[in-house]
């Protein structure tokens, strides 16, 4: 991950050319408390529905600006598991229904795998009922040993159909190992898979799966198969088409094999888009229909290159079939930083699907995007930090990539999802020290540029002072402010959405000792009128005692000498 620093300097255009962020957009911060979001959905009268990988299901209500609690159960969080996709029904204004995809903790202590639930749940009086979950599909997915790709986004299509994305549950040591999983027409895992809700709870098989019914060795429910990690997915209901982002493989990636890398291909990341049902290559294909090398495990030596037209998956663990369909080639792929995609920038790759924006007679000209994001796929990269448009034209072809958003300080980019008005909105996740597990992310919304007043400027998001020399980098303070999120608001000699922290230092540079016990209840339970118009939001999750580290932290600011 790559961050950039500006210098105040350099003029507002310059400082856009380098962010690449549009201009003429801002943003408006909705909420600051969003623990580990994973997806969205968003109703017609817009209220909000969050999945929290943790357990939660959060609803932020767009008139009263409030966010509460409307579901906690008890989830596996081991490795990639969890709260992970989150779907209202098509019919949910009547029906109440609302979908998620979780993980159910295994009653054994000694078992090796878990499940996967798709279960449908009822939303009544402002609540989800746990005890009203039908359980539709169960996905098995092991964790032992070390697994990972669980993805779990969840969609629908204009008649009704609900497609689940599921990833490979693979070792990473082992290559190839997801012939076992995205290459098996026996497995559910590493695939889309396509099914049709029914009333009763239980679902029937749609017609225009990849297999027929009745075809051995094959699960009726997939749609698309070869996939590694389709993490975030969207259909656009217009159209029919399905499109998602892919994670791809480290570059050159052959663990537990004396295979050489040259001839391997690059670990690309993919946008892929669907017509229909089809094999999409993973882990015998990737890309633009560049080929692995199989290789046989006994003898411990290559068995030439896969066919990306008549691809064979011969793994001796494969339980399905061996003949697989053609592989269908990626619409974009891109790893570093390539010719192709110049637009993208370089670092490393971690490609969320958006949906396709469509300019809309009844989107609110102050809410929607500008015009020339009409017919535009909106994409995002986890590990860049950017948001994007890829113009497409009526064909499903690429015509351009503008610029949306850049690296925010607010976290990285994990679903995009669009209002009943036009509205944008971006679900942020923020890491904290555990692995994976999420620290205080945002839910923003993205506004044409001074139609909020309350809208914060990309610039106010993007620059970054650096920290003061008098301050350690392993100051326990500091390490607390980089874990929580000071620098959204704030930052070290600069006026930001708050104060800089100079400025608040100064101001209290006569009573600090006094001064702390106010500065603490205000930081926990929040303040409004201190500094202006915008109000500091509750930070609860901290401990008074962490908090006066904070303010010592900040404190020692007026230690900086004069000259």
């Amino acid at each position: 991950m790559k961050y950039l620093y500006f210098l105040t300097l350099f003029s507002t255009f310059s400082l856009f050319a380098q962010i690449d962020g549009n201009p003429d957009l801002e943003v408006s911060i909705l909420s600051r408390d969003v623990i580990s979001g994973m997806e969205m959905s968003i109703s017609s009268d817009g209220r909000i529905f969050i999945a929290e990988r943790d357990g939660r299901v959060r609803l932020y209500d767009s008139k009263t600006k409030k966010i509460s609690t409307i579901l906690e159960l008890e989830t596996d969080l081991r490795l990639e598991s969890g709260f992970m996709g989150i779907a209202l029904d098509p019919n949910f204004d009547k029906t109440g229904w609302i979908y998620l995809y979780h993980t159910v903790p295994p009653k054994d202590e000694k078992a090796e795998h878990h499940y996967h639930h798709l279960g449908r749940f009822d939303f009544r009086d402002g609540k989800m009922i746990p005890e009203s979950e039908k359980v539709l599909l169960k996905v098995r997915a092991a964790f032992v040993p070390e697994r990972i790709h669980e993805a779990g986004s969840i969609a629908f299509d204009k008649n009704g159909l609900l497609y689940l994305s599921v990833g490979d549950n693979q070792i990473r040591s082992e290559y190839l190992f997801s012939c076992k999983t995205s290459a098996n027409t026996n497995d559910l895992r590493g695939k889309i898979l396509r099914i049709k809700p029914e009333a009763d709870g239980s679902y029937s098989i749609p017609e225009g799966n990849l297999f027929p019914e009745g075809t051995p060795k094959t699960k009726q429910e997939i749609y698309i198969m070869g996939l590694r990690n389709p993490f975030r997915i969207s259909v656009d209901k217009p159209t029919g088409w399905l499109l998602w982002g892919e994670n791809g493989p480290p570059n050159q990636w052959v663990p537990g094999t004396n295979l050489s890398s040259k001839g391997i291909p690059d670990g690309y990341d993919e946008f892929n888009l669907a017509k229909q049902a089809g094999f999409y290559g993973y882990p015998l294909v990737i890309a633009d229909q560049e080929v692995y090398t199989n290789y046989d495990f006994q003898k411990r030596q290559s068995k030439g290159k896969f066919s990306a037209l008549n691809p064979i998956n011969d793994h001796p663990q494969n339980t399905g079939l061996q003949n697989l369909p053609p592989s269908q080639p990626a619409l974009i792929w891109y790893a570093g930083k390539q010719e192709e995609y110049p637009e993208f920038g370089g670092g490393g790759e971690s490609a969320i699907g958006g949906p396709l924006y469509r300019m809309h007679s009844k989107f609110e000209e102050s809410k929607s995007l500008p015009k020339e994001y009409d017919h535009s796929w909106l994409v995002a990269d986890y590990a860049r930090g950017w948001v994007k448009a890829i113009k497409l034209s009526k064909e499903g072809k690429v015509n351009d990539v503008l610029p949306i958003l850049p690296r925010l300080t607010l976290g990285s980019p994990v679903n995009i999802k669009v209002g009943p008005n036009g509205e944008v909105y971006v679900l942020y996740y923020k890491l904290s020290g555990q692995r994976l597990l999420g620290t205080a992310g945002y839910l923003i919304r993205i506004d044409k540029k001074g139609v909020n007043q309350n809208s914060v400027s990309l610039t106010d998001l993007v620059a970054l002072n650096e920290r003061p020399k008098i301050i350690s980098k392993n100051d326990s303070g500091f390490k607390l402010m980089k874990n929580s999120d000071c620098f959204t608001c704030h930052q070290w000699n600069e006026k930001r959405i708050g104060p800089s922290f100079s400025e608040i230092a100064a101001k209290y540079k006569l009573n600090e000792e006094q001064s702390t016990d106010l500065l603490i209840d205000r930081v926990i339970k929040g303040s409004s009128g201190v500094w202006g118009a915008i109000p500091m939001v509750p930070h609860p999750q901290h401990s008074k005692k962490d908090v006066k580290r904070m303010l010592q932290t900040i404190f020692k600011l007026n230690k900086i000498k004069e000259h």
